[in-house]
C-alpha cells in the first residue's frame, strides 16, 4: 500500500482503521512528487490512499503522475476537507473513491472492492493479451498459408478477418465489408450457395463443411472448409479456409478427355482386329486372302501397341516419373544411327545426314532424345507416301544446339502448325488422314524436349514439305 500523507497522526487514525478491518498492510508513506515517483520505481502496489491536500504535494498530482505511467492501481482521496465539486472533479481525473478523514468506515470496503476491481481488470487485460498473442499466432500461420483464409459475421456477412493471401487476391480494403462484395465480384446479396445454414444446429457448431466452387472474381476453382467458431467477443462467427485446386479440376477435365481420346482411338484398330478376326473364322477364305487379312490384323496391333506405349510413356512424363540419366549426347551420332535404322524401314525414301564434324554435344538422355529423332524421321516417311529425300541436319547456335528433319511431303497449313504437337490432333485432310497413327508422336516429341529444357517447332508449306526443328542446351 502506498500513502501519500504528510501528518503523521492522520497516518495513524489510517493505520489503525485499517487493522481494525483486517487489514494489516506492508506500506510505504511518502508527501512529495519525487517520493511517490521512486516508491512507483521500486515495486508494484496494489492501491495508493492519498491526502487531497498537503503543503508540497497533493492527491491531483498523485493522479497526474499515475496516468502519465499509465498505471491501473486503485486511488483512494481521503481528506479533511474537500467540497463537492473538487471530490468530482477528482473523480473524474481518475480517482476510485473518496472518503473524509472524519468517516473512515467506509475505507476497508471501499479498498477491499478496488483491489478486486482492479485485479479483475488485470486478469481481463491478461485473458485478452493472452488472446491477441494467440491471434497474432495464428494469423501468421494463417498468413503463410498458400490458401484463402477468412471470418465473417454470420448475421451481418461482413467480413472480420482476412489473411494475406486473401488482400493480395481481393485488395487490401475489406474491413468491414459483406463478404459476397469483396470476394465474389461486387455482388450487393448474400451468395445463394453461402454455408451459415450448414454449420450451426439449435446454436451449436456442426462438423466442418467440405465443399468445391469456381470464383467469380478470380475465375479459379477452390475447395473449401467451412466451420462455426467462437470470436474474440464470444459470438459465432463462419471461417473458410478455400485452397486452390484449379490445376487439380484441370488435371481432372485434361484425363476425362484423355481417356475418352483414347478409347476413340483404340476402337478404330479394335475394330478392324475384330471385324477381320471374325472374317476369317466365319468364312473359308484363300491363302493370300487370309495373309492379306493377317497383315491388316498385325498392322492394327503395331497400331494399338504404339498408342499405349506412348500413351504411358507421356502419362510418366507428365507427372515427373521419369528419371533421366544426364549426359553429353552428340547430335551427329545420334541422328546417323536413327537413319541407319529407318533407311531399311522405307525404300522409298533416302535419308541424308548433313551435320558438321564438329557439332557441340547437348546435354541430355541418349535413348529419350533417340526417341525424339525417330519420332521426327517416321513422321517424315509417314507424311511423304510418294517417298523422297529426308534430311537431317544440325548446327550450334550459341548456347544451343539446333537439329532439323526435313521431308518433301504433303506439308501442314499455317493455322495448324501449333496444334500439331497436341494429344490426338491430326490434320483433317484426305492426304493426311490416309496415313495411319495414334496422334500422339509429336506431343511425345515435344514432352521429351521440354523435359530437357529445349523446344520444338515447324517450318512448312502445304504441298512442299515440313521441316521439324529441335532446339537443345549444348553440354558446357
Amino acid at each position: 500500500m502506498l500513502i501519500l500523507e504528510d501528518s503523521e497522526d492522520d497516518l495513524l487514525l489510517l493505520l489503525r482503521e485499517l487493522r481494525r478491518g483486517g487489514i494489516d498492510p506492508v506500506y510505504e508513506r511518502t508527501e512529495t512528487d519525487a517520493g511517490m515517483r521512486a516508491l512507483l520505481d521500486e515495486r508494484e502496489w496494489d492501491v495508493i490512499i492519498a491526502d487531497y491536500n498537503m503543503p508540497r504535494f497533493g492527491a491531483m498530482v498523485g493522479l497526474e503522475i499515475v496516468k502519465e505511467r499509465e498505471l491501473d492501481i486503485p486511488f483512494i482521496i481521503v481528506s479533511g476537507k474537500i467540497g463537492e465539486d473538487l471530490a468530482v472533479a477528482a473523480m473524474k481525473a481518475g480517482a476510485h473513491d473518496y472518503l473524509m478523514k472524519g468517516n473512515l468506515s467506509r475505507l476497508v470496503p471501499a479498498i477491499e472492492r478496488e483491489v478486486r476491481e482492479a485485479g479483475e481488470r488485470r486478469r481481463r487485460r491478461q485473458a485478452e493479451a493472452a488472446m491477441r498473442n494467440q491471434f497474432n499466432q495464428i494469423s501468421t500461420i494463417f498468413d503463410s498459408l498458400n490458401a484463402l483464409v477468412y471470418v465473417v459475421d454470420m448475421d451481418s456477412y461482413r467480413l472480420l478477418y482476412l489473411n494475406k493471401y486473401g488482400a493480395q487476391l481481393f485488395g487490401e480494403n475489406w474491413e468491414g465489408r459483406p463478404c459476397h462484395e469483396v470476394i465474389q465480384g461486387g455482388k450487393t446479396l448474400p451468395c445463394d450457395f453461402c454455408t451459415n445454414d450448414k454449420l450451426l444446429l439449435d446454436g451449436k457448431a456442426l462438423p466442418p463443411y467440405i465443399w468445391e466452387y469456381k470464383n467469380m472474381t478470380t475465375g479459379r476453382w477452390y475447395q473449401c472448409i467451412d466451420k462455426a467458431i467462437r470470436w474474440t467477443d464470444d459470438r459465432l462467427v463462419r471461417m473458410e479456409i478455400a485452397i486452390d485446386i484449379t490445376e487439380r479440376k484441370e488435371m481432372e477435365r485434361m484425363k476425362d478427355e484423355m481417356i475418352s481420346a483414347v478409347s476413340h482411338e483404340m476402337h478404330t484398330p479394335l475394330t478392324a482386329m475384330i471385324g477381320f478376326t471374325e472374317f476369317l473364322l466365319e468364312n473359308e477364305v484363300d491363302r493370300e486372302q487370309q495373309k492379306n487379312c493377317l497383315q491388316t490384323i498385325h498392322k492394327e496391333t503395331e497400331r494399338l501397341s504404339e498408342l499405349i506405349n506412348n500413351f504411358l510413356q507421356l502419362q510418366r512424363l507428365k507427372a515427373s516419373m521419369v528419371k533421366f540419366r544426364i549426359m553429353p549426347v552428340s547430335v551427329g551420332l545420334l541422328l546417323a544411327d536413327a537413319a541407319a535404322l529407318y533407311t531399311a524401314a522405307s525404300r522409298k525414301h533416302t535419308i541424308v545426314v548433313e551435320c558438321p564434324p564438329d557439332l557441340p554435344p547437348v546435354r541430355g538422355n541418349e535413348e529419350q532424345l533417340y526417341q525424339v529423332a525417330g519420332n521426327l524421321i517416321s513422321n517424315a516417311i509417314k507424311y511423304s507416301p510418294a517417298g523422297g529425300t529426308v534430311t537431317l541436319g544440325g548446327r550450334a547456335d550459341d548456347d544451343m544446339v539446333v537439329f532439323w528433319v526435313k521431308d518433301n511431303g504433303v506439308g501442314i497449313s499455317p493455322e495448324f502448325q501449333e496444334r500439331v504437337f497436341e494429344r490426338f490432333f491430326r490434320v483433317d485432310n484426305s492426304d493426311r488422314r490416309k496415313v495411319g497413327g495414334a496422334g500422339l508422336g509429336l506431343t511425345l516429341v515435344r514432352e521429351i524436349v521440354a523435359a530437357h529444357g529445349g523446344r520444338v517447332w515447324v517450318e512448312s508449306t502445304p504441298d512442299a514439305g515440313s521441316t521439324f526443328f529441335v532446339s537443345l542446351p549444348r553440354m558446357k
